[in-house]
């Protein structure tokens, strides 16, 4: 009897351990469990976006000078050579432009003499009796007279064309600036459109820059928003180009160099850029959330709600990230425990000595 008391007893026992069980799990269902997140504050950042560039000092053109006709080439300056504006350059030889202009204005000398027989002969004709002279005739002078008058000008046109290219026998700098580069040998014959050589000028320096698209916004940006420097110096926008690098998905921008800096054509530089944009915060890394192109946030409201915030970041800090979003100072970002988390959700802060949030 002590012992099938002792069984039915246990067995009870069983049955409402398995019951308690039963309801636990069906209050466990009904009740959804609250996610455990550890938070941080969002805070101001008032320093604007700030870094630096390596930019090239360049000039905007390349002048070539070129021969304008075919002579050969007495006089060339060296690769490298800096000179003044003004200062010869190359020299091409006239010998046979000056033999062609001796024979042009001796075949000048000659339409001139047929044009002034034609035009006297004309003249005459013209006051003789009709009976003595045929129409015909006169409009034979007549044409003779205005053939001899092309031929003048024809002349006149090509000598003038020749003076022209011998005065472009010897060619001379622009500007100040220095010869890059050679393309034609001292003693050669240089065809006419030739290049003799490349020369770059030193008075219109400019500095070429290289914005990476992640950071600026160039339309906007470089008219309203953003700053450059060099040693403490703003630098003025010369002008910006609308396409944008593919491979390096940046836009280019030049500037003014500021005349008192004696920057060789080449040299890189630091730029230093300032951008003071509004609505900035700092939030730690783990906050931040990446997804395809876009990044944002968990913030948590008063009621302990979540809800996803998108942000823009505009600077890395190592540990920080220097974000524009509509986020308020002192609100709460979620920075561990995102995971399943959604618009809405109700959460529970993790006590500051926490390290790892439930769940991670």
């Amino acid at each position: 009897m002590t012992s099938l008391s002792a069984c039915m007893k246990g067995s009870k026992l069983q049955y409402f351990l398995v019951g308690f069980s039963l309801i636990c799990s069906i209050h466990s269902m009904a009740t959804p469990h609250t996610p455990l997140v550890k938070t941080a504050q969002v805070s101001p950042w008032h320093d604007g976006i700030q870094g630096h560039l390596s930019c090239q000092v360049s000039v905007p053109l390349e002048y070539t000078v070129a021969s304008e006709s075919q002579a050969k080439l007495n006089y060339l300056v060296s690769a490298g050579s800096y000179v003044k504006a003004g200062d010869l350059l190359a020299q091409q030889d006239g010998f046979y432009l000056r033999q062609s202009l001796n024979a042009m204005q001796y075949e000048l000398i000659q339409h001139k003499a047929n044009l002034n027989y034609h035009e006297q002969e004309y003249q005459r004709l013209i006051t003789l009796d009709k009976d003595h002279v045929s129409a015909s005739a006169v409009n034979e002078h007549a044409l003779s007279l205005e053939l001899a008058k092309h031929s003048v000008a024809a002349t006149l046109n090509s000598i003038s064309t020749v003076e022209k290219q011998i005065s472009a026998l010897k060619h001379y700098a622009p500007a100040d600036g220095e010869v890059t580069q050679l393309h034609s040998n001292l003693g050669s014959f240089v065809a006419r459109g030739d290049a003799i050589l490349s020369f770059t000028s030193s008075n219109d320096k400019e500095l070429h820059c290289e914005l990476p698209l992640t950071q600026f916004r160039v339309d906007q940006d470089i008219a309203q928003a953003v700053q450059f420097f060099f040693q403490s110096e703003t630098l003025k926008l010369k002008r910006h180009a609308q396409s944008v690098n593919q491979r390096h998905q940046t836009q280019s921008v030049w500037f003014h160099v500021p005349q008192e800096h004696a920057l060789p054509i080449g040299k890189l530089i630091n730029v230093h850029w300032q951008s003071q944009r509004s609505k900035l915060a700092k939030l730690p890394v783990q906050a931040v959330i990446f997804e395809r192109d876009k990044a944002y946030v968990w913030r948590v409201n008063k009621q302990y709600l979540v809800e996803k915030v998108v942000v823009e970041v505009m600077q890395n800090q190592a540990h920080d990230f220097v974000v524009q979003s509509p986020l308020q100072v002192g609100e709460q970002v979620v920075v561990l425990g995102q995971s399943n988390l959604a618009n809405g959700t109700k959460v529970r802060l993790s006590p500051a000595p926490t390290l790892l949030a439930q769940g991670e």
